[in-house]
């Protein structure tokens, strides 16, 4: 695959792969995330609810959890927006839009601003950081103010040479796979 395809063909082409090789695919590097300093210094972790063939952020979160960090989810306001809530334990999720779970909207919404570590779903991630995402913008919106460390969460497989980006992609400062965690 090449940078000079279109997103659309990207996208296309990393979400089969990722639906072929992600299933037999490893978690990711927990040990390689806990031993940073951006993660031991972090409160409050922004994750995301896994869904399909995306890789899961589940042992990340309980590991924030037993430290005693807070650990928020994004809900889907509407078109383009999107914010962070943090759930209390007794909170049932609820499907949202694009059928992906999400905290319920009586969930106490954090500011993006207060998140100092945000776990970034993609399809694909490139050796500069520039991340492929689903193509509605939430994030880059979101990420866009945010202060936070940003970093993909995949597989290896996921992990680029180059690919194409826009003005408007926010870059993710590092990426974590079951190979490790590599800051740009």
């Amino acid at each position: 695959m090449s940078a000079t395809k279109s997103k659309t063909d990207w996208r296309r082409d990393m979400r089969q792969l990722r639906d072929q090789q992600g299933p037999r695919s490893l978690p990711p590097l927990l040990e390689a995330l806990t031993a940073s300093s951006v993660w031991i210094d972090a409160s409050t972790i922004a994750s995301y609810c896994q869904t399909g063939s995306e890789q899961t952020p589940t042992l990340i979160e309980e590991a924030a959890k037993e430290l005693g960090k807070t650990v928020v989810f994004p809900r889907v306001l509407g078109a383009g927006e999107m914010v962070f809530k943090a759930p209390t334990p007794t909170d049932a999720f609820e499907i949202g839009h694009y059928g992906i779970a999400e905290p319920p909207a009586t969930a106490e919404t954090i500011p993006v601003a207060t998140i100092d570590f945000f776990l970034v779903p993609l399809l694909a991630c490139d050796q500069y950081g520039t991340r492929l995402g689903y193509g509605g913008g939430y994030y880059d919106r979101l990420l866009e103010g945010a202060v936070g460390f940003t970093c993909g969460l995949g597989f290896n497989f996921q992990k680029v040479a180059d690919l194409p980006g826009e003005q408007h992609d926010v870059r993710m400062q590092a990426f974590l796979s079951e190979s490790g965690f590599e800051i740009f």
